[in-house]
């Protein structure tokens, strides 16, 4: 019970590092592809640029992922832009499906962690979660 809120923080992200980093060799794709993936919305298009603030990367990092998620059949083209400077990408069929496994994952990697956690304490600890996200962001 002596641990610091670090110490837990750490031992959280670490457990679920470990279910994204399975599911991610499942998909065969690195830690940027799997943002890229997370990032897009089931039949929604985005360019680029806004993928790749999603992302966090720099848009020619991004770019770069983009093209490997393009190639490995994740992302297609969108419809063209009237600006021929805008390029527009989609999830495929193969990139849906592997949105709703990675969730699927999320999806019970919070299920474990909340299972026994009575009501009340699920609201403050999800208040208290945001609440830390907002301070440690950059």
């Amino acid at each position: 019970m002596n641990r610091s809120i670090v110490e837990l923080i750490f031992e959280l992200k670490f457990a679920c590092l470990a279910k994204e980093e399975s599911i991610r060799e499942k998909l065969d794709i690195s830690p940027a592809e799997y943002r890229g993936i997370i990032s897009m919305q089931p039949g929604k298009a985005v360019s680029c640029m806004e993928l790749s603030a999603a992302m966090g990367l720099s848009r020619s990092r991004g770019s770069r992922v983009v093209d490997k998620l393009i190639k490995n059949g994740f992302l297609k083209e969108a419809e063209k832009s009237d600006d021929k400077r805008v390029f527009n990408v989609i999830l495929t069929k193969a990139g849906r499906k592997a949105l709703r496994e990675i969730n699927h994952v999320m999806k019970d990697c919070e299920s474990a962690i909340l299972k026994d956690l009575p009501e009340k304490e699920l609201k403050s600890f999800t208040l208290t979660l945001h609440k830390i996200s907002e301070i440690v962001k950059p």
